[in-house]
């Protein structure tokens, strides 16, 4: 069963933006990107690190770890670790860096606006 949580209003949400907000005990990536609001889990699922928001253009989430792309809409995989820190890694070590790991979804949560509040649906 899910439980409705309030993230905030959505005054603190501007348009083309992102940031990561608590919510019952999970970090959570917030994304304004055009009129909807889309909800990622706070944790990349190849290694575990948090994403963070700095990363987010329009629906797309890049893991700031090791550059893997997600979908915010949906969670998919859109490409699965292409860096190091930063540092393009050529194809070869791409495989090594991912771990033996496959390409996973990212979790995500439904947006509610009602009203000026914004939840989403643990």
């Amino acid at each position: 069963m899910s439980t409705k949580i309030s993230i905030g209003q959505v005054s603190d949400f501007p348009a083309d933006t992102a940031r990561v907000v608590q919510a019952a005990g999970t970090a959570v990536v917030v994304s304004h990107a055009g009129d909807k609001f889309y909800a990622v889990e706070n944790r990349c699922p190849h290694l575990g690190l948090p994403p963070g928001a700095k990363n987010v253009e329009g629906t797309v989430l890049t893991c700031q770890f090791h550059g893997s792309k997600f979908d915010m809409r949906s969670g998919e995989n859109i490409d699965w670790v292409t860096n190091f820190a930063g540092a393009k890694l050529p194809e070869w070590s791409r495989r090594l860096m991912a771990m033996g790991k496959k390409p996973a979804p990212i979790k995500t949560f439904p947006v509610l606006v009602e009203g000026n509040q914004l939840f989403i649906e643990i």
